[in-house]
């Protein structure tokens, strides 16, 4: 009988550790269909010294591209930092990026635009 119940612990233990570090395989949306409403979508948001406007086009299952239509942040600083990270948001095809020093709220300009337009695009 002890070796019937010790051979049942081990047994659980193996179950629960195979469940346990098995990775999900879902990688769309929860109803098995697309991410975004494919198409264009426009969002402006507050930046250091006016509005940042963005375009950013979405195929179905990710963001293909992005582009600051208009702003009047700093040349050489403000817009340098926004083309960061506007190659890491497409890198990444996550709005959860780390912003430029000293271009802080440019850079939060262009997430909050970007977000923005993904709640668009998922039709929130």
């Amino acid at each position: 009988m002890k070796k019937l119940t010790s051979l049942f612990a081990v047994l659980l233990v193996a179950v629960v550790l195979v469940t346990g570090c098995s990775q999900s395989t879902d990688v769309g949306s929860s109803d098995g269909g697309s991410m975004y409403k494919g198409g264009t979508y426009t969002a402006t948001a507050k930046g250091n010294n006016g509005d940042v406007t963005v375009e950013v086009v979405f195929t179905d299952d990710a963001i293909k591209s992005i582009t600051v239509v208009e702003h009047q942040e700093t040349g050489g600083l403000g817009d340098t930092a926004m083309d960061s990270i506007i190659n890491e948001i497409l890198e990444k095809q996550t709005t959860e990026v780390d912003v430029v020093a000293g271009a802080t709220n440019s850079c939060n300009a262009v997430i909050e635009a970007v977000e923005d337009c993904i709640n668009q695009a998922k039709g929130n």
